[in-house]
């Protein structure tokens, strides 16, 4: 693999990156409703999901792709029934008081939550399996593949870092009522997510 070529890839992983999905709907819902902390959280779950996706391509689990594969509509409609389900929540979820803070998530609950998503999400994982090797020059080895993968996956957690960054900093900018309108607005994106997922094709 050349660096030319190893540049174009790593131009298109972020271009592909910054263009929001189900991961980062639940990573900015997340943080707009519960903070900077908690939205790094999902965002390590989302990776941790979508770095065992990439470690199946790079080993050449094609087993796996094919799992998915076979089951892709059943998976996705899992994954877009957990992401409506946590958008309902958070949509239709009933402050304490006027000015009443959203209750804490805990840690594992959000990791775990956005390993969920990232995992009920098959489309990544069948379209890795045909994206990474379009990089791949004719004298490439697994090693190639194995930096791709680890170059996508580091793309990958500093945009969800970003996003989830930039969404906590947007709550924390507005007032007291706004944020109640924000805590309405994660559950739109959520949502979203979920109808994204839903509308997914192989």
């Amino acid at each position: 693999m050349t660096l030319q070529l190893y540049l174009v890839f790593v131009l298109a992983s972020a271009l592909l990156v910054a263009t929001p999905g189900p991961n980062v709907a639940l990573v900015v819902g997340t943080s707009l409703r519960y903070g900077a902390r908690t939205g790094l959280l999902t965002v390590g779950g989302v990776n941790f999901g979508l770095v065992l996706q990439l470690a199946a391509v790079a080993a050449g689990l094609s087993w796996i792709v094919e799992l998915f594969a076979q089951h892709f509509d059943l998976i996705r409609y899992i994954g877009a029934g957990y992401l409506l389900l946590l958008g309902l929540q958070q949509l239709f979820a009933k402050p304490k008081a006027e000015d009443a803070a959203a209750p804490a998530l805990r840690g594992e609950h959000a990791f775990a939550r956005g390993f969920a998503v990232a995992f009920a999400n098959p489309k990544t994982l069948i379209f890795h399996a045909a994206f990474l090797p379009q990089f791949l020059g004719e004298n490439s080895s697994r090693t190639d593949l194995w930096l791709l993968a680890a170059t996508f996956a580091a793309i990958a957690a500093l945009g969800d870092g970003l996003y989830a960054l930039f969404a906590a900093r947007a709550r924390a900018a507005v007032t007291e009522r706004a944020r109640r309108i924000a805590d309405r607005a994660s559950g739109v994106i959520l949502l979203g997510g979920a109808a994204v997922l839903l509308a997914a094709m192989r």
